[in-house]
């Protein structure tokens, strides 16, 4: 006789076979809005490549179970991370916020020189070259090849795999657990997200914190900050659905803020459930705010897909419009800029190129756009008639920095409201 499963008794494969939700297995996911097909954000081309280039659905959905706001088609990770473009070195303004948080950490979780120190998806090691030296064992797993290489140039030792439970066990064999985890956006961007959580759950040790970042649904998505939608980021977190998540491996959250960082994200430090501390009263504001705004509430969301609409089309003929008085360049190329291209339609035909500190990125072509991306050192050469901000969320560092280049002219910036900046 056939023997009939529940949600929670399938496997994560056959939660994803059958559409569920990818975490607590609902049948219910809503679409919430969709972007079209959209090419990996962080794939820039060569020319030679262009011809070949492969998208994805992109579409973004809700799991009224659970809260769980979710991609409705997903990327294998092998594709989008084992070579990577995006360093975590490469903005003044990123590395300005690792060097806080390294600062926060060793603070606020009592760091010693005995701590054992892990951190998941640790790039190029930005963030844990602040800690050599000031603790027992500094660590970091990712699974980009190339950016392993450049963290052990560092003198962080790495280790380049996808962290999962069964990756989890053989770490703990080789090193033991724990004092710190630190995931930061991670969490967000790792499909089979409760297999992570639970990898966590088995490296960290008794006492131990887990200290985390992810992009804040409230503050993001619900705001029509659509570009945080891409395919790396599996999912968009509130910090009741975070909680449901955390819960499921035994972790409780004690602590979290609402910061600004990535256009705004949630910062949350958890601990195993059976030994945490009390709740700190920063938690319970959080989501006494989330019931007020209704994020249980599918109206609430429903409405999120007409604004990304109406911004999409309001954007794209702002631009049109500056374009008609000369050539536009545009500023920065992270993945939410190429996220806002595309959903826009802003093509080659409109910006004459990108420029971005990235070297990875640099001399090739942006993601299904394809105009050239250069350094800063073109751009200080030529004299644009306007400028269309990408790296939006690094605002006042970029006006800053077309200011001392003694540039003039109109900046368009997209989020988080429509204006244009004179300069």
């Amino acid at each position: 006789m056939a023997v009939s499963l529940t949600t929670e008794q399938l496997t994560y494969e056959q939660r994803v076979a059958r559409g569920l939700c990818r975490v607590c297995g609902a049948e219910a996911v809503e679409e919430l809005f969709s972007l079209g097909d959209v090419p990996l954000v962080n794939a820039f081309l060569t020319e030679r490549e262009k011809r070949d280039e492969v998208s994805f659905p992109l579409a973004l959905g809700l799991c009224p179970a659970c809260s769980l706001v979710q991609l409705r088609h997903t990327v294998a990770p092998e594709r989008l991370y084992q070579h990577y473009l995006h360093l975590s070195s490469a903005a003044n303004g990123q590395v300005a916020h690792l060097q806080s948080v390294a600062r926060l950490v060793a603070q606020q979780l009592h760091m010693t020189p005995d701590t054992r120190l892990l951190e998941v998806g640790s790039n190029d090691g930005t963030l844990l070259a602040n800690f050599s030296g000031r603790a027992g064992l500094v660590l970091g797993v990712d699974p980009a090849r190339n950016l392993v290489a450049l963290s052990r140039a560092r003198g962080v030792e790495t280790v380049p795999v996808f962290l999962s439970e069964t990756v989890a066990g053989r770490l703990r064999l080789r090193y033991g657990q724990f004092d710190i985890i630190v995931g930061l956006n991670v969490v967000a961007h790792t499909e089979n997200v409760l297999d992570l959580v639970r990898a966590i759950k088995l490296l960290l040790a008794p006492g131990g914190s887990f200290f985390m970042e992810a992009a804040y649904v409230l503050k993001t998505v619900v705001a029509g900050q659509f570009d945080t939608v891409y395919h790396e980021h599996v999912y968009c977190f509130s910090l009741h659905a975070l909680q449901r998540l955390l819960a499921r491996a035994d972790l409780a959250v004690c602590a979290a803020e609402v910061i600004p960082t990535q256009g705004t994200s949630l910062r949350v430090i958890a601990r195993h459930r059976e030994e945490a501390p009390p709740v700190e009263s920063g938690v319970g504001a959080i989501l006494e705010n989330e019931r007020e705004h209704g994020l249980a509430d599918l109206e609430t969301l429903r409405a999120v897909g007409a604004n990304v609409e109406r911004f999409k089309q309001e954007f794209a003929t702002s631009v049109a419009a500056a374009r008609r008085r000369g050539p536009l360049v545009g500023l920065g190329a992270p993945a939410r800029g190429v996220v806002i291209l595309n959903a826009c339609g802003i093509g080659a035909e409109w910006l004459e190129y990108v420029v971005d500190d990235t070297p990875l990125k640099q001399g090739r072509l942006v993601p299904g756009m394809h105009m050239p991306v250069y350094s800063w050192e073109r751009l200080a050469a030529e004299t644009p008639a306007g400028y269309v901000l990408l790296s939006w969320n690094y605002r006042d560092d970029m006006l800053a920095r077309l200011r001392r280049l003694g540039k003039k002219g109109p900046v368009l910036i997209p989020f988080p409201r429509q204006e244009e900046v004179q300069l």
